[in-house]
């Protein structure tokens, strides 16, 4: 397996905010406390997917994960953080998007409040069209509001590759609404686009859940995008909030147990392979 979405983090060492407001994670969560569990579940390479840090801590946060790619085999590529809309951003991605090992770009948009269109500026398309020029992803953090605002941005980019993490955040407990499965029927007919099987634990909100909660949602994700355009990720250590990694990874075999044994490899790993160049 390819775990497309790890996250590591050191409260002491970088900023970030929103961990104030989750004690259970506030706390160093490094390299090797996952590397124990993620060898248990079969986890042979990962992405680091950047950790919303503060904007002061983005290129501290460049910094580490580049030197943890550069004395680790396990994390094999980055999608580091930047603040793409924002002044200055060419020149900041001048800076980092040549460093090895980076091979994407994301900002979180599912915290920000009021009118969910509210990221979708020109200046933004502007800098996500020069990630498209430069080889680099981008990965899409949404809530399900937000999807109508997303579909116009990878239109207005139709040279960038996205990755649409979590599935777009669906409400696990309000089950499949139509405006979750239209918006994934929608952004999934955009060929650039790519979705991620991650985040379903903490989007249920709790530890009361099993396999089947999941299904519904994994069955309408696999439909829309097929299986050479869905990846796996743990989201650790967010994923140990409602489970564990353990606890996750059982519960995607099931869902894919089914499944012939090409799309199973398609999800947990080749598609990984392919859409974060990994050698």
């Amino acid at each position: 397996m390819i775990d497309t979405h790890l996250h590591l983090w050191d409260p002491d060492t970088i900023p970030r905010s929103w961990l104030a407001g989750v004690p259970e994670l506030d706390r160093a969560m490094g390299l090797e406390a996952y590397r124990v569990v993620a060898a248990a579940c079969g986890i042979e390479a990962a992405i680091h997917v950047e950790t919303d840090v503060d904007d002061t801590g983005l290129d501290l946060e460049v910094d580490e994960v580049t030197a943890v790619m550069g004395r680790s085999t396990l994390v094999r590529a980055a999608v580091v953080g930047g603040r793409p809309g924002h002044p200055g951003f060419e020149a900041w991605l001048d800076g980092v998007g040549h460093l090895p090992g980076v091979i994407g770009l994301r900002r979180v948009f599912h915290g920000l409040g009021g009118d969910p269109g509210a990221f979708l500026t020109p200046r933004l398309i502007d800098d996500l069209r020069l990630l498209g020029d430069r080889g680099l992803l981008f990965e899409l953090c949404v809530r399900p509001d937000q999807l109508e605002s997303a579909i116009r941005l990878v239109d207005a980019c139709p040279a960038t590759d996205f990755v649409l993490d979590h599935l777009g955040r669906p409400e696990i407990a309000a089950g499949v609404t139509t405006s979750w499965s239209d918006g994934m029927t929608r952004i999934a007919d955009r060929e650039n686009v790519v979705g991620k099987l991650s985040g379903l634990i903490e989007c249920a909100a709790g530890h009361d859940w099993t396999v089947e909660t999941f299904r519904p949602f994994f069955e309408v994700a696999l439909d829309r995008f097929g299986p050479d355009r869905l990846v796996w990720g743990s989201n650790w250590p967010v994923c140990e909030l409602g489970g564990s990694l353990g606890r996750w990874v059982t519960a995607t075999r099931s869902l894919l147990e089914h499944h012939a044994e090409p799309v199973r490899t398609a999800v947990f790993e080749g598609n990984a392979r392919r859409i974060y160049r990994l050698h």
